[in-house]
């Protein structure tokens, strides 16, 4: 394993144009039970899952759907935790060509509804755990015809309500050999849905094709990095895109294995990964964070983890982590929910997350920005204008043969608001990131920020616009909002801070208003910081206010204004003093 770039079998089909004969998921998985059909495909807290069973259960669900009339281009909506039915379910669903909604266990309420809904899927599968939750929104739900939600996934024997039916129970007859390979399943058609916007904010369903999970799987693998004999350790969410079309995707190109985490913990991380002996992981920057926060063991580096592909992760944490815990390889990369561009660090270049090149396509560019009108600069010919090398610009990702732009599903005006027509020449077409990134020598680009009204916290993106609206609309002494992100010494990201007005001679209930926050939005979602403005009216709708209070921040030494920060350890709002304010901007507090 190193890495070597072997760009064989990938780049010959990028030549060739064959992109609508590439195999789909289900032809991918029926080959690597015909080649390795014990060699295990999941590793399930004790359980060993090979690609023959994978494969034979995938089959069940494949019978099943088709059985009761599912076809080509229907939609099943998936709420489950990480667990090897959730794959099986993905891929047997797939092999009849219906398209699976990956849909986030993480929200609630109407945006949780809305996400559903988008997706106008025929059926639902939910996990036993979430049963309660998908009362909570069922009226508001609407299914196409049957409309019949299922539960799955591994679960207790337990008795379920009438109205919803047990997935298992009807699985058991159904055939385990592989269904008829329908000619109609080609590359470009849709495999999943993904979704925008992180875990809050407005949502939209991405469609992700069959060409476009092969062709970052054969990335992977023509790195060198990912083989057959890897064990990878997967504990990211599969309905992120990290999740499923990168780790999912590596795995079933190289018929590898995976060890599947419901979710991360800095805790048993290394002891998981010495148990099942994984050589392989991917995972985003606030991960690594936890785990170098760790306090220090004698055997850190006695480990089996050879290669470890980032999201996000600091620039200067990188050497500290490869000595402390003994990793070969760390490749940063960086690519969109859109999956248009997918860009890797390969050569593992300090400080950046990829190169606008990759095996020889360029994908994209930098453009200039111009950040007090907040629009792509244009020359006298009415085309973009790339940026140099130190320069900091918005990144466009080519639309093409290769990376493929389908849109947003029912959502015509976000499709258009995305796509830069005519940016360099007549007739091209670009994807706009929104990302700022930094251009460097030779084509080599870092992350800087989010441009609009979001930002990232928790490796997870945050709507500005949506958690003040989530606050206004708490019944109590709050007059207006203002929602931005500001930075914490030793966090990654931006974390939230929100600018209160109180209705005249009104007080804060502070402990109802976090109960309020906490059933209305997920964690990373909740603001750390609360400001209370006292002479300001409508001051969401001022946007060089808004700016100054972004740039005041939490500076207790500078606001004149009451000050409330979010004590983790507390699990309350406590009023900001300077001694609190030290102690955050010299690290000693951990959000």
């Amino acid at each position: 394993m190193g890495g070597s770039v072997n760009s064989r079998g990938y780049f010959d089909i990028l030549n060739n144009n064959n992109y609508g004969r590439m195999a789909s998921l289900g032809q991918e998985v029926e080959k690597q039970a015909r080649n390795r059909p014990g060699h295990p495909v999941f590793l399930w807290q004790e359980q060993v899952i090979t690609y023959e069973e994978f494969n034979r259960r995938a089959n069940r669900y494949a019978s099943f759907f088709n059985n009761q009339g599912y076809k080509k281009g229907d939609v099943v909506a998936l709420l489950m935790d990480n667990c090897p039915e959730y794959l099986m379910v993905v891929t047997g669903l797939a092999k009849i060509g219906v398209i699976t909604a990956l849909i986030n266990t993480e929200v609630r309420g109407e945006v949780l509804a809305q996400g559903i809904n988008i997706a106008e899927a025929r059926s639902m599968i939910i996990g036993s755990n979430f049963i309660e939750l998908y009362q909570t929104i069922a009226e508001r739900l609407r299914f196409r015809s049957p409309g019949i939600v299922y539960v799955d996934g591994p679960q207790p024997a337990m008795e379920l309500p009438s109205f919803l039916q047990s997935l298992p129970l009807w699985l058991g007859d159904c055939n385990e050999e592989n269904p008829p390979l329908r000619a109609d399943i080609q590359g470009e058609d849709v495999l999943v849905y993904l979704y925008t916007s992180g875990s809050y904010g407005t949502r939209k369903a991405v469609p992700v094709s069959h060409q476009r999970f092969w062709m970052v799987g054969q990335q992977l693998r023509s790195f060198g990095y990912l083989d057959e004999d890897s064990i990878q350790y997967m504990c990211l969410p599969l309905y992120y895109n990290s999740g499923f079309t990168v780790c999912f995707a590596g795995m079933i190109m190289t018929g590898s294995s995976m060890v599947v985490k419901p979710e991360f913990s800095a805790t048993h991380f290394w002891s998981d990964i010495r148990h099942y002996r994984a050589n392989y992981f991917i995972g985003v920057g606030e991960m690594f964070r936890y785990l170098y926060s760790q306090e220090e063991q004698r055997n850190d580096a006695d480990n089996p983890l050879e290669i470890v592909i980032c999201n996000g992760m600091w620039g200067n944490l990188v050497e500290p982590f490869k000595r402390r815990f003994g990793i070969k390889h760390i490749i940063e990369i960086y690519g969109t929910t859109e999956n248009v561009g997918s860009f890797f660090n390969y050569e593992e270049i300090p400080d950046v997350c990829g190169n606008l090149c990759i095996l020889n396509q360029r994908q994209g560019e930098v453009v200039r920005f111009n950040f007090d009108s907040s629009e792509l600069l244009r020359d006298e010919n009415s085309r973009l204008i790339k940026c140099s090398p130190g320069m900091v610009g918005v990144l466009l990702c080519e639309i093409n043969a290769i990376n493929v732009f389908y849109g947003y599903v029912n959502d015509p005006e976000a499709t258009e608001a995305k796509i830069i027509r005519n940016a360099f020449s007549e007739g091209d077409t670009y994807l706009n990131t929104y990302d700022l990134m930094e251009l460097h020598e030779n084509d080599y680009i870092s992350f800087v920020d989010r441009l609009g009204d979001t930002y990232r916290w928790k490796a997870k993106t945050v709507s500005a616009e949506q958690v003040a609206d989530v606050i206004i609309k708490f019944f109590g002494p709050i007059d207006d909002a203002s929602v931005y992100g500001v930075k914490i010494p030793k966090h990654e990201g931006r974390c939230g801070m929100a600018a209160l007005k109180f209705m005249e001679g009104e007080t804060m209930d502070w402990k109802r208003f976090l109960n309020y926050l906490n059933r209305r939005m997920p964690e990373h979602a909740r603001p750390i910081f609360i400001r209370i403005i006292k002479h300001l009216n409508h001051i969401d709708n001022l946007e060089e206010v808004k700016q100054q209070l972004q740039l005041e921040g939490f500076d207790i030494t500078r606001v004149k204004d009451p000050i409330f920060f979010y004590h983790p350890q507390k699990d309350a709002y406590l009023p900001m003093t300077v001694d609190v304010y030290n102690d955050i901007m010299a690290g000693k507090m951990s959000f």
